[in-house]
């Protein structure tokens, strides 16, 4: 039996969210369901204190007219549109925070243009950080968000055009930005995060693309490597696009002339990972005056078997739940520091120990096939071997001999007994005096946030696939993509500052519901905007952006109206 409709009424609803309360229009009827009278709400108008008072007369009005009628009832109400709006206002919103439309025409006084980037480079921007396209698909996307640049941005040419003249502004941008990030922020650049990655193209790719070492895996395609470097907040600070056969230790030096030609900096302790370690690298350093704290291998260096042999009960507590010790300084000042990490041991005996009981169950297996006479000449029981080895990755940890019809192993305890009084333990080396043990801990610790920056482009802003072929329009791809990073990092810091505990990428899905929609009803159009979830209004509080009226008037451009 289907609901008895009893009638049909307005109505304030009244809500309470923290102190403040709230009142909402609303249309319901009332119906028996079961043989009880309930309330259901067939429409909200949005929060009754945004609403127009001229709205709400025109709203009156009409509802008597079709009172009168009798013709037209509620059930007529439709959708006609839906724009996306939230999470694409709050990328704009923080393109403004840091001037960027002013900065980038100021940039471009004096050329020669037929038309304004900026609209194209916004939606690109907010697209990359909202729902990462390809230029074709960021214009197809543009036609179903509701903001300003939408509607200024309609030739899909111009896109590419755009990319062009953003990257002809590179550098003195970088600058203006990073600039604008410690005022915002009050950061000072004391240390300096670096590292590295490489993207790969199908095809031939741009002329920079080469064959090299791929941290992709795909060292069958040719490649671009992406240096950035940001800040101990992982702001960034610059990046470079190098072709793809560059070596990592050879980006260092281009590095420090960049950081020391472009960027106002008085003091400043260099970050790296062992990657970026060779003695030209840290012979350049010191040259150039910087302090360094890097990570180094256990063989590269004096010194780092004294430290490996003391006693861990004699070693410092840290922060990031480490013990470390320093040693004495060398001639030249430097200090190794040894860190141990209890988590990082058990995770390292763990991976051993799953890899030796692998490899001796295929050896036992082995074994016994050679005693059954399955396998009887010595070159196939040494390839089986070292076959079984191989795959479990425990080559070092075994010992074995093999004669016709024979095979015997052993496990090398004196390997795993060295190993075992090692686990958990790493080395960095610190040029830096005026950094105290815990500090030089936190540098590198802190790295994590440029590895993390990395994989925030590679994964939420979609860095690959790259739909460019030149040089120019990858790095300009590339420019846009740390752009969006940067509003990311900005909009995560923006929550921290106002104790919300959840990340950018999650303020940014919660935003994603806020819409702003076109109704009809008969022949009134009601254009609303969708209300916020309690979590995306705490976003939007926490970077100090408004919506628009819950109810826009209906003779006034929904994407005007945004702007």
């Amino acid at each position: 039996m289907g609901d008895t409709v009893l009638s049909m009424f307005l109505r304030v609803a009244t809500k309470k969210h923290g102190t403040a309360t709230y009142r909402y229009l609303q249309l319901c009827d009332a119906v028996r369901v079961g043989g009880r009278p309930r309330d259901r709400v067939l429409y909200s108008f949005g929060n009754l204190d945004r609403i127009p008072q001229p709205t709400l007369a025109a709203l009156s009005d009409r509802f008597a007219q079709l009172a009168d009628d009798g013709r037209t009832r509620v059930s007529a109400l439709t959708t006609e549109r839906v724009w996306e709006y939230g999470a694409v206002a709050v990328a704009l919103h923080l393109w403004e925070l840091f001037g960027l439309t002013e900065r980038l025409r100021r940039l471009w006084a004096g050329r020669l243009r037929r038309f304004d980037p900026v609209p194209y480079l916004q939606l690109m921007v907010a697209n990359r950080l909202v729902d990462p396209r390809s230029k074709l698909g960021v214009s197809a996307w543009a036609e179903r968000v509701g903001v300003p640049a939408a509607a200024q941005a309609t030739s899909l040419h111009r896109y590419y055009r755009a990319l062009d003249a953003l990257l002809a502004v590179k550098q003195p941008l970088e600058e203006e930005l990073w600039a604008a990030s410690r005022d915002l922020f009050n950061l000072e650049l004391d240390l300096v995060f670096y590292d590295l990655t490489s993207t790969y193209f199908e095809g031939l790719g741009p002329g920079d693309a080469r064959y090299g070492y791929s941290r992709d895996h795909r060292p069958d395609l040719r490649q671009v490597v992406v240096c950035l470097a940001c800040d101990q907040h992982g702001f960034p600070i610059a990046h470079e696009v190098l072709p793809g056969n560059r070596a990592d230790v050879t980006t260092v030096l281009q590095t420090l002339e960049t950081l020391r030609e472009r960027f106002a900096i008085r003091r400043c302790v260099f970050v790296a990972d062992s990657g970026m370690v060779s003695a030209a690298n840290l012979a350049a350093l010191d040259e150039a005056g910087y302090g360094y704290v890097v990570a180094v291998k256990r063989a590269q260096l004096p010194g780092m078997a004294a430290l490996l042999a003391v006693p861990l009960d004699e070693y410092q507590d840290a922060r990031h739940g480490l013990k470390i010790r320093v040693g004495a300084p060398d001639p030249v000042g430097r200090r190794l520091v040894c860190c141990y990490s209890a988590v990082r041991a058990v995770e390292q005996r763990q991976i051993r120990e799953a890899r030796i009981g692998r490899a001796q169950s295929a050896l036992e297996k082995l074994q016994a096939s050679v005693a059954a006479g399955h396998v009887k000449t010595t070159e196939k029981i040494i390839a089986r071997a070292a076959r079984h080895l191989a795959l479990a990755n425990a080559t070092r940890y075994f010992r074995y001999e093999a004669s016709p019809g024979a095979f015997s192993f052993t496990l090398r305890r004196d390997l795993l007994d060295g190993q075992e009084a090692n686990d958990g333990k790493y080395f960095l080396l610190a040029s830096a005096p005026q950094l105290q043990p815990d500090e030089i801990v936190d540098a590198y610790y802190t790295l994590q946030e440029v590895e993390r920056a990395f994989r925030e482009l590679k994964d939420f802003l979609k860095l690959r696939p790259v739909y460019h072929w030149t040089d120019k329009r990858v790095r300009a791809h590339i420019f846009v993509c740390v752009l969006a990073y940067l509003l990311e990092k900005t909009l995560a810091a923006r929550l921290r500052q106002a104790e919300l505990t959840f990340s950018a990428r999650a303020a940014l899905d919660q935003l994603s519901t806020v819409h702003l929609v076109e109704n009809r009803l008969g022949e009134t159009t009601i254009r609303t905007m969708s209300r916020p979830s309690p979590q995306a209004q705490a976003v939007l509080n926490a970077i100090g952006l408004r919506l628009p009226p819950a109810i826009l008037p209906a003779d006034v451009d929904p994407l005007a109206a945004l702007a």
